[in-house]
């Protein structure tokens, strides 16, 4: 599982480079440590025009997303998802995060998995399903290693609505 900053114009997407979430030098790290003075539990939901500036605040979130790629090491499928939003309950050293997901491409492209993920055009799926995926996170908003973990409630993963 990868994580993606993609240029999209008229359903065509570039990849233009890797998107570090966790980590003490991540963008949820980054996000959690501006919010060391809110009261815990803090609740927080990041959408594409909030997650886009914290990768670069120059790019304009209107024509960038991030994209969750599932099958990084694939050489012919391709599972592509369009993180819509983060969302998350931080304590002081840990959170409860949810990856909501929207299909941006699955299937076998007719070319390698990884030449065709690099530029690519593609109509939205017409379904509009949604994935979730439940995590733990090493950190919240006085610190920690920002490592993803098994989250709290340990319920299952991933839910597809």
């Amino acid at each position: 599982m990868s994580f993606w900053l993609y240029h999209c114009e008229n359903n065509h997407y570039t990849r233009l480079g890797p998107v570090k979430l966790t980590g003490e030098d991540g963008l949820l790290a980054r996000y959690l440590l501006q919010h060391t003075s809110a009261d815990t539990p803090y609740t927080w939901n990041l959408i594409n025009k909030d997650l886009i500036p914290l990768i670069d605040p120059k790019l304009p979130a209107d024509t960038h997303l991030i994209v969750l790629d599932m099958l990084p090491e694939s050489l012919t499928e391709v599972s592509l998802h369009r993180v819509f939003a983060i969302q998350g309950s931080s304590e002081e050293d840990s959170s409860d995060v949810v990856l909501a997901c929207k299909i941006l491409y699955q299937g076998s492209p007719g070319s390698l998995g990884q030449t065709f993920k690099d530029d690519f055009s593609c109509e939205p799926p017409a379904d509009n399903r949604q994935m979730l995926e439940a995590l733990g996170l090493t950190g919240g908003i006085a610190g920690g290693r920002f490592r993803w973990s098994r989250p709290k409630m340990n319920i299952g993963a991933t839910v597809c609505t």
